[in-house]
C-alpha cells in the first residue's frame, strides 16, 4: 500500500481517530523499534516524521466533533434524540449495540452473566435520558456502577465503536451519530473515574 500525502487527510476523515488514538500508535511504533533493536536516535528521528502528520490524521474526528456540539449546543437534545428516531430508532439501536457488545471479544467480559438483563435495562433508561429522550433513570451513579470494573480507555473506546456501529446499522445518519458520540463522550470521566484515580 502506498500513501498518497494528498489524500492523507481524507482517507482518515471518518476514522474517528483521537491524539489519544494517535498517541497510543506513536508508542506502539517507537516500543516496536526498541524491540527490533533500533538504535534511540533512529527511533526519534522516525518519531518525528510520524508526529508531523498527527494533524492529517486526527482533524476529521476533531471537526466532525466540534460540528456536532455546535449542533448540539444550538438544537438542543429533543433534536438529536427525534433524528435518532426517537424512542423506537433509540431502542433498536441498544439491541444492535447488545448484540454487538455480546460478541465483542475486546469488551462483552463487562456485559455476561445473570444481570445482564438487569445492566441492559438501566444503561437502555441512563441512555435514552442522555441523549434526550423521555426515560428517568434512577440508578447509581456512573462512577459507582464502574467502580469495580477494570475498564479503561482502550475497552470504552471499543464500546464507543460498537455504539456508532449500532447507530449506523438501524439507519442514523453520519452527523446523528457525530453528535451521539458527543453526548456519550462526555461521560468518560465518569465512567472512568476510578481508573484515572489509580493510575
Amino acid at each position: 500500500v502506498q500513501y498518497d500525502v494528498k489524500q492523507m487527510r481524507p482517507a482518515h476523515y471518518n476514522m474517528n481517530i483521537t491524539d489519544y488514538h494517535f498517541d497510543v500508535v506513536a508508542e506502539l511504533f517507537q516500543q516496536s523499534c526498541k524491540d527490533n533493536g533500533a538504535d534511540a536516535e533512529s527511533i526519534m528521528d522516525a518519531s518525528v516524521v510520524i508526529a508531523k502528520v498527527r494533524a492529517d490524521v486526527t482533524t476529521g474526528c476533531v471537526v466532525r466533533m466540534e460540528l456536532a456540539k455546535k449542533k448540539n449546543a444550538q438544537d438542543g437534545m429533543d433534536q438529536l434524540f427525534q433524528r435518532l428516531g426517537g424512542l423506537d430508532g433509540v431502542m433498536a439501536m441498544i439491541d444492535r449495540l447488545y448484540e454487538c457488545v455480546e460478541r465483542d471479544k475486546r469488551i462483552n467480559m463487562f456485559f455476561e452473566g445473570a444481570k445482564l438483563q438487569t445492566i441492559k435495562r438501566q444503561q437502555t433508561d441512563y441512555i435514552i435520558a442522555t441523549l434526550g429522550g423521555p426515560a428517568d433513570y434512577r440508578g447509581r451513579t456512573l462512577e459507582e456502577i464502574h467502580a469495580v470494573l477494570q475498564m479503561n480507555d482502550y475497552h470504552l473506546d471499543c464500546f464507543m465503536q460498537n455504539m456508532a456501529r449500532a447507530l449506523r446499522d438501524v439507519g442514523a445518519e453520519q452527523d446523528a451519530v457525530d453528535e451521539a458520540t458527543v453526548v456519550l463522550e462526555q461521560l468518560r470521566k465518569q465512567i472512568l473515574f476510578h481508573h484515572y484515580k489509580n493510575s
